[in-house]
Order: structure tokens, then C-alpha cells, then sequence
């Protein structure tokens, strides 16, 4: 079972002039062997709240045998232009979530 690394989340929006506006999220997972997958996707259904985003961290195991040796996945989200003025992003994984409050970037 994969598990957040909950100090590496990190969201921010990007304003930087030259490109579209867009929200970026990334972060890191924890998996039991090498060779893991794993995305950041649009949690269905969303929360009350439309200023928190929620997304679920997919983990998938190797179809084959993999090194018995704890690794680390990283994973993004991106969503261009933002649904909405954002404030914060709650990602789900297994039973854990971790929170993060949304940057900006000019």
C-alpha cells in the first residue's frame, strides 16, 4: 500500500506571464517495493466546499517481481486554466489525507 510523504505537497498557481494560467500540485509517495505507478486525480465527487480541491492518489503495484526495497513516486496534477480561485488542496491516499494550502506564483 503506497502511503503520502506529506512534507513534499506542494500546489501552487501559476501566473507567470507568457503561458496560460494553471494550478500545479505535486508531492511524493511512499511505496513497499520498486516499481510502483502513480497519478493524481480529480476526486469525484468533489467536497462542499468549492475552494478546496480534493484529489486521490492512485497507486498501482508491479504486474511482476520488484525489489523489496521502500521507494519513493513522485506524482502531479495539473489543471489548466484552475476551476476556481483555489485556497487549498486535500489529497486522499488509502485512508490518509494531507492538506496544503495553494501558493501563487507571478
Amino acid at each position: 500500500m503506497a502511503k503520502l510523504i506529506k512534507d513534499s505537497f506542494k500546489a501552487w498557481i501559476d501566473n507567470m506571464p507568457g503561458s496560460p494560467r494553471k494550478l500545479i500540485v505535486t508531492g511524493k509517495l511512499e511505496t513497499p517495493t520498486a516499481g510502483w505507478t502513480a497519478k493524481l486525480k480529480y476526486r469525484i465527487p468533489q467536497g462542499i466546499n468549492p475552494k478546496i480541491l480534493l484529489l486521490d492518489a492512485e497507486a498501482t503495484k508491479p504486474s511482476g517481481p520488484a525489489a523489496e526495497v521502500i521507494s519513493q513516486i513522485d506524482v502531479r496534477y495539473e489543471e489548466t486554466p484552475p476551476q476556481q480561485d483555489y485556497t487549498d488542496v486535500t489529497v486522499f491516499c488509502g485512508d490518509e489525507s494531507h492538506t496544503v494550502k495553494v501558493g501563487t506564483t507571478h
